[in-house]
């Protein structure tokens, strides 16, 4: 599983990671409905997808309906979609 989670990483940004930190969290078994979500914007440094490695906006408006949840705590987000899905290219739907 950690050399898939690596593999996605290096496909998205183009480069190894440069801390090998794993985040553990627990997937809740209820989330709370915020509202749409019509796009999110990211800073990252890819180079797939047009980057050149240096740290770039990217804005993401999505296509198809997504839903903005939180946990019970509101400390974590949660975008939601039947067609979202990460690629080399980026966030797609």
């Amino acid at each position: 599983m950690i050399k898939k989670v690596y593999q996605m990483y290096r496909d998205f940004h183009g480069h190894s990671p440069r801390n090998k930190g794993i985040v553990d969290f627990i997937i809740p078994e209820e989330l709370v409905i915020l509202g749409d979500a019509v796009s999110v914007t990211y800073a990252t440094d890819k180079k797939n997808g047009g980057g050149d490695g240096k740290y770039f906006n990217y804005k993401h408006e999505f296509e198809s309906p997504c839903i903005l949840a939180t946990d019970r705590t509101g400390k974590q987000l949660y975008i939601l979609g039947d067609k979202l899905k990460v690629t080399k290219a980026g966030i797609e739907n």
